[in-house]
């Protein structure tokens, strides 16, 4: 019986070493698996900073051709109007309300 016991702790003693390779093999692929997810954040947030760098350039590329336009109503209308047009005339000419063409001529007073 003694001898028994003995042979069966061996068997038990040589299994746990078996047991100890499975948890390392699972903890390599573990920390292989970590390693991949963390590179694919690091790329995904790359690829998030470049689309918000991109957005704001456009962003304002936009905003510089909206100032532009601006400019270029503000210029048109102060025209019209050094050249003697009517606020309903010069409404007319460019299609603007008569509002707006009244604020464009108070910028180009302004700016003058």
């Amino acid at each position: 019986m003694l001898i028994g016991l003995f042979i069966f702790s061996s068997i038990l003693f040589i299994l746990s070493f078996a047991r100890k390779d499975r948890t390392k093999q699972l903890e390599e692929q573990l920390d292989n698996l970590s390693i991949t997810f963390m590179q694919e954040i690091y790329q995904l947030k790359k690829k998030m900073r470049l689309l918000e760098e991109e957005l704001l350039v456009g962003q304002r590329a936009s905003l510089s051709q909206t100032n532009d336009k601006q400019a270029l109503l503000i210029e048109e209308v102060g025209q019209l109007s050094d050249a003697g047009y009517e606020a309903e005339e010069i409404a007319r000419k460019t299609g603007l309300l008569l509002t707006e063409v009244e604020q464009l001529q108070r910028k180009w007073a302004g700016s003058q």
